[in-house]
């Protein structure tokens, strides 16, 4: 094999390929983490609780297993944090909607900014390929919007509308200062390029002259 260049579709298999292997691997460390991790943690606390109901114990000793009691739920909350990350479990169990609520919100708070949303009543049917491609399209957009200066507010809208679904962010700030031009922000904006494209959908960006900005992603839902 010579050293030929990738091909413009060779690259784009490529970064396919790497997308849907990096999302079965997130996939089978989050249920590991969760049944394996979530399963020995547990008996561990059910162990400190019967060794608490048989008194008396030394003061030491309940102060200890208090003390292993606040590592336990520290592990537990940690875990849980980083199965959500990895495999969002609300995207499974109550849909994309829940899901995204769950996501936008969350950053939002931990932002410090205002975040509005509207859904609609009912989530269209969609395979599973299809529903995490379209929550990782959602986490983009966001830590995008994020790294905008003096940011302040936020509006997520979803609509399904003729077979497609819209998925559209209103927000304020000003985009952020490149500080270094040999790390431009446009690789970011590629990973989400390719996913929109990948679901054959259209990806849009204005600046209207009120100073908002407004990402608007439209993907078919079939």
């Amino acid at each position: 094999m010579g050293n030929e260049v990738p091909t413009a579709a060779e690259l784009d298999a490529l970064v396919t390929f790497l997308q849907a292997d990096g999302e079965r691997r997130s996939s089978s460390v989050a249920r590991k983490l969760h049944d394996e991790l979530g399963g020995c943690v547990i008996g561990a606390t059910m162990d400190v609780a019967w060794i608490e109901q048989h008194d008396p114990l030394p003061a030491d000793t309940v102060m200890r297993l208090a003390r292993v009691n606040d590592g336990l739920r520290g592990v537990i909350d940690l875990t849980r944090k980083i199965v959500e990350e990895l495999r969002p479990t609300l995207l499974d169990s109550m849909g994309l909607f829940a899901a995204l609520s769950w996501q936008f919100r969350l950053g939002c708070k931990q932002a410090g900014i205002k975040y509005t949303e509207n859904f609609p009543a009912s989530v269209p049917e969609m395979d599973s390929h299809r529903l995490i491609s379209l929550f990782r399209i959602a986490q983009e957009l966001l830590n995008l919007a994020l790294q905008r200066e003096s940011l302040s507010t936020l509006a997520l809208a979803v609509t399904v509308k003729d077979g497609a679904l819209r998925l559209q962010m209103t927000l304020d700030g000003k985009p952020p200062v490149v500080a270094d031009e040999r790390q431009p922000i446009a690789v970011p904006m590629l990973s989400l390029l390719h996913r929109v494209r990948q679901l054959k959908g259209d990806i849009a960006i204005d600046s209207p002259h009120d100073g908002n900005a407004v990402f608007c992603v439209t993907v078919p839902v079939n």
